[in-house]
């Protein structure tokens, strides 16, 4: 997770994100299986990879470290999504914490 202070725009944060992921193959890779049960590694288009970052308010640290924990806690189905989560928490007084997961 990283913490920031002050304001964040949180557009900025999900473009940042999305040159990431366009970059690194492996953040926008899944693993499907074909019509005879053997696995393939399929390519997401890098237009529809970027995570959506969602913006989620939380009112303290106590909700924020919750909420983290249920975010860090959810696994990934790697055969219809990349490997790749972020949430953007908003705490009270322009703080934000994003994690990755």
């Amino acid at each position: 997770a990283l913490r920031l202070a002050g304001a964040v725009d949180a557009d900025v944060v999900r473009a940042a994100l999305a040159d990431v992921v366009a970059r690194h193959e492996s953040l926008r890779t899944v693993f499907a299986e074909t019509g005879d049960g053997e696995p393939c590694q399929i390519l997401i288009d890098v237009d529809t990879a970027a995570p959506v970052v969602p913006v989620v308010p939380v009112a303290d640290m106590e909700a924020l470290y919750a909420s983290m924990a249920v975010e860090a806690g959810r696994g990934f189905d790697l055969s219809v999504e990349a490997p790749l989560r972020a949430v953007l928490f908003d705490l009270p007084g322009d703080e934000f914490v994003l994690l990755f997961v």
